[in-house]
């Protein structure tokens, strides 16, 4: 009867050898940054993406990103500061090179590392309950000027909101 047992056993671990052996895996990382009170989202609610490309024009400088978005919240009553968490510009991954400064606007507001104030009453309209009229987003290229240094740029746009406390 031991006998049966232990082949019983020998079998069962190979089978289950024999399953993870052939068994397919997937590891998804997946990450979320959750503010309770604000999102810039697209227009349609979906992410923005987390990369964009200017192109180039030969001897005019670099065409501009625009976007549509919205501010999503949990309180159409309260002003939003919005900023720049530093100024952007593009920068030759190998180094060197002078940086390429980029401007960026929301709802045709020049925005930078100082705070502005994006008025409630200005942005909700409550059409769309929690979201804010739709607005572009525009990244461009600071002075519209020809690059003379060949090679591959990158930088990154960080924008801050925050929901005051109160509305003024």
């Amino acid at each position: 009867m031991s006998n049966i047992l232990t082949k019983v056993a020998l079998t069962a671990a190979l089978t289950a050898a024999s399953l993870s052996a052939n068994a397919a895996e997937s590891h998804i990382k997946v990450y979320t940054n959750v503010d309770t009170t604000l999102a810039l989202m697209k227009a349609d609610g979906s992410a923005l993406p987390d990369l964009i490309t200017l192109d180039h024009l030969p001897g005019q400088g670099l065409t501009f990103h625009k976007e549509r978005v919205r501010i999503y919240t949990n309180d159409e009553g309260k002003d939003i500061e919005v900023r720049l968490t530093a100024e952007p510009s593009l920068v030759l991954r190998s180094g060197g090179g002078t940086p390429i400064p980029l401007a960026v606007s929301l709802n045709t507001k020049r925005l930078t590392v100082a705070a502005q104030d994006f008025l409630a009453s200005d942005i909700y309209d409550g059409a769309l309950p929690g979201a804010s009229v739709a607005m572009d987003l525009l990244i461009a290229q600071a002075t519209h000027a020809p690059i003379t240094v060949a090679g591959e740029y990158e930088g990154i746009v960080s924008i801050a909101m925050v929901q005051k406390t109160a509305s003024p």
